[in-house]
């Protein structure tokens, strides 16, 4: 069928609603194994949520590199659609802040009028946090020169500086993971524990998120299907890294660095 428009129109796949259907069951497999301490449903739906994005992401990436429906236009939508997630994501967290800061300042009696909260130890800004907000720093500077490399057809430090950003990344996990392994509160023991655990986890799911994303970019680079003239899903993992270094920054200096 001939198109009257120069906008790639997408045809029929399973992927998008395997997809969706394959994150509800990985929500749902967090809350049972929090519950009910059952791992199984989780690492099940774990499992089909990365078989049905890879194999969405193989599709879309055919339809880019081999069958050429990705010109200029689909590529504006593609950055335009990303940058819309991005916004999206910088209320999310605006609410988390103006939920730490609000309770902050106004500490209730319950909590012993002070925050944070009596009996709360909040942990050293000098210690963890301040070694991982370096990583995040280090590898904002690795991915951007990374990016540069990319755009200058320098195939051995792209992929040089990638592989340092994703190592920078998943050092910053497990140090993560670390924090929450040593804290002395828990996520029910207070108003701060509760806002601590959910700030800093969706932070740390971003970061595994990306993790991934600029991981897949990696064997992208090393099979050469990244280019300078081929590079917009590079380049929406690049935005999205940045963006989770600035959240980052946001929240050493507000729940780390200022709450104590």
């Amino acid at each position: 069928m001939k198109k009257y428009n120069p906008f790639h129109l997408v045809e029929l796949s399973p992927w998008p609603i395997l997809t969706s259907f394959s994150a509800l069951s990985f929500a749902l497999g967090v809350i049972i194994m929090v519950r009910s301490f059952n791992v199984y449903p989780f690492l099940i739906s774990v499992v089909l949520l990365f078989y049905a994005s890879f194999l969405w992401g193989r599709d879309v990436h055919r339809e880019g590199c081999y069958i050429g429906e990705h010109n200029y236009e689909v590529t504006v939508g593609f950055k335009v659609g990303m940058i819309l997630f991005i916004l999206s994501e910088c209320f999310f967290f605006l609410g988390m802040f103006w939920g730490y800061l609000h309770l902050a300042q106004l500490p209730s009696i319950e909590m012993g009028g002070v925050w944070p909260p009596v009996g709360i130890e909040p942990f050293d800004p000098s210690g963890v946090p301040f070694l991982n907000t370096i990583l995040l720093v280090s590898s904002g500077v690795s991915v951007t020169w990374c990016h540069h490399s990319v755009e200058k057809g320098d195939y051995y430090h792209s992929v040089l500086s990638l592989f340092i950003t994703v190592l920078l990344g998943m050092l910053f996990t497990c140090l993560q993971g670390l924090e929450y392994y040593v804290a002395s509160f828990t996520f029910s023991c207070s108003a701060y524990s509760s806002i601590y655990f959910m700030g800093t986890g969706f932070h740390g799911l971003h970061v595994i998120i990306g993790s991934i994303l600029l991981m897949k970019c990696l064997f992208r680079l090393y099979f050469l299907h990244v280019s300078p003239n081929h590079s917009v899903g590079f380049e929406c993992s690049v935005w999205y890294w940045h963006f989770v270094d600035v959240v980052w920054f946001c929240l050493y200096l507000i729940f780390y660095w200022w709450g104590v």
